[in-house]
């Protein structure tokens, strides 16, 4: 009875929803962060390499991005949950260090 239950709420909660779009969409946020994280660290290295310093504000948007994403992730999913959250914590120090040093505390 329980199985019959736990498949009636599923079909409830999935009405005219096409999973396939769903995990495109899921893919297509985890394609655009990697990106996004790559070309962070190209404006990084070209920063560095040319003596402009670096764009605080700029990296810290980023990093808060995948704070969130793997925090999200983190209290959603089961699986994984430890790497998710240390992960996300990572990030969450990192974009605190980046907030702080954009206003001149760091």
């Amino acid at each position: 009875m329980e199985k019959e239950k736990i498949l009636e709420n599923s079909r409830l909660e999935n009405k005219g929803k096409d999973m396939y779009a769903i995990q495109v969409e899921a893919n297509a946020c985890k394609i655009a962060a990697l990106a996004m994280v790559i070309l962070a660290f190209v404006y990084y290295t070209f920063e560095i390499m040319t003596g402009k310093g670096i764009n605080p504000a700029f990296y810290s948007l980023i990093t808060l991005f995948n704070c969130v994403m793997f925090g999200y992730k983190a209290i959603k999913l089961e699986e994984r949950r430890k790497l998710s959250i240390f992960t996300s914590v990572i990030w969450g120090l990192l974009t605190l260090m980046l907030i702080l040093s954009y206003f001149g505390v760091l």
